[in-house]
């Protein structure tokens, strides 16, 4: 399980900084952090592997989702302490996912949390809900 695990890790790992230093941050991160010197998006190998250890359920292709999601506007997004949380739809799984992402002092966009599962609208609809109450 472990080799898997670092095999797994070593791919995404790769593939994630093909990724961020492929492509530019797309306007909408910039415009949520009110930062236009954003510049990468990043998945540590600290991250992925603290990651299997404690969301098992979360697969490379599930990974694989995140990172092309973070090219499209999120269906909601809310600030959480330094994170924000990032929701997406993933129309061929029939799944919602929250990301929840940092941005650093040189200006790069990390990966922090991945979830997965249905209940997740129910979620932004209580959060959405609270917003407008308050």
């Amino acid at each position: 399980y472990q080799v898997f695990c670092a095999a797994v890790a070593a791919f995404l790992l790769n593939t994630a900084k093909l990724n961020a230093n492929a492509k530019n941050v797309k306007q909408y991160l910039k415009d949520i952090f009110k930062n236009e010197n954003l510049h990468s998006i990043f998945l540590s190998e600290e991250t992925l592997a603290q990651h299997f250890l404690k969301h098992p359920e979360i697969t490379a292709n599930d990974y694989y989702f995140v990172l092309k999601s973070l090219d499209k506007k999120p269906l909601a997004n809310f600030e959480s302490g330094k994170n924000n949380q990032l929701f997406y739809y993933d129309n061929s799984e029939k799944i919602y996912y929250r990301i929840a992402i940092k941005v650093t002092k040189n200006d790069e966009i990390f990966v922090k949390s991945v979830v997965k599962g249905d209940n997740l609208i129910k979620e932004i609809k209580n959060k959405q809900r609270t917003l407008q109450e308050s």
